[in-house]
């Protein structure tokens, strides 16, 4: 009878050593989520102008793994998302241009390379001009550079 109650108890012991082996215990999180001016968000600004460079920043805490930062941005015109890799803790951040006046919320979750949510902050910022004109927030890319440039040079 002995001999089975520490039979049990040893297969008992390998299978929750087993789960423990496979099990994930990540403490990546996000430590802070700040709007700028700059790709630091320094210093940090909820209060932007139209024409303003719009920067959501994430830093990602406590990762010795690869994580993803999923950025989704609401408010005036088409909603904005874009997932950015990480491969350990740092800095992520989106740059919006050709922001329109309006109230913004920000939602930014940190997930695992499995997809598993890890952390989730939001936060709001608003845009101050003139409400007539009504374009969807952007990410820059070569060509808006490129319209901004001929812009500047007419």
């Amino acid at each position: 009878m002995k001999t089975k109650i520490n039979s049990v108890i040893s297969i008992g012991i390998l299978v929750f050593i087993a789960m423990a082996c496979n099990a994930s215990f990540s403490t990546a999180n996000m430590s802070a989520l700040k709007f700028g001016k700059n790709d630091k968000a320094d210093p940090a600004t909820t209060n932007f102008n139209q024409g303003d460079k719009v920067f959501v920043v994430a830093t990602v805490a406590n990762s010795m793994s690869k994580t993803k930062v999923k950025f989704k941005i609401e408010g005036v015109g088409t909603p904005l998302s874009k997932e950015i890799d990480m491969p350990s803790s740092g800095d992520a951040y989106l740059e919006i241009t050709n922001v329109a006046a309006g109230e913004y919320k920000a939602e930014v979750t940190l997930v695992d390379e499995s997809g598993k949510e890890l952390d989730k902050k939001s936060g709001s910022f608003s845009v101050k001009g003139d409400s007539t004109k009504t374009e969807s927030p952007k990410n820059p890319t070569n060509a808006d550079k490129d319209a901004e440039t001929e812009d500047a040079e007419k």
